[in-house]
């Protein structure tokens, strides 16, 4: 009885410290993936090869942070949205490869990749028109 009374209260302590990931955090990772997307695309057009590479390691950081949201809170299916961010990723890695490679027009070009990956999301999310 004490260690079950012991377990529940160890859960309910864990349960309370564990705060959800809500709609404040994803707007925060949704403006880091913005700032970053400013810092790749100033670092290619500034030739700065370390500002392109932090702008996607954070990139990368705060894409990997998203939870989707409940298929009831949103119109799209969470597939299509672990897809997306599946593909930024990918992305992001190849203008990596294509910076330290001394490519940027080929890092340019994946970068419009990802962008292309943000912009399908949002059109589905935020129901833009196209």
């Amino acid at each position: 009885m004490k260690k079950t009374l012991t377990g529940l209260l160890t859960i309910a302590a864990l349960a309370l410290s564990v705060q959800a990931y809500d709609q404040n955090d994803r707007r925060q990772d949704m403006q880091t993936m913005e700032a970053s997307m400013a810092q790749i695309q100033k670092g290619i057009l500034y030739n700065n090869k370390k500002l392109v590479l932090q702008g996607v390691e954070n990139l990368k950081s705060a894409s990997q942070n998203i939870q989707i949201a409940p298929k009831g809170d949103m119109d799209y299916t969470p597939a299509f949205a672990k897809s997306q961010t599946k593909n930024i990723l990918v992305y992001a890695d190849k203008v990596k490869a294509n910076i330290e490679a001394g490519k940027k027009h080929a890092a340019a070009k994946n970068y419009t990749k990802v962008l292309d990956q943000c912009i399908s999301c949002h059109n589905k999310i935020r129901k833009w028109n196209q």
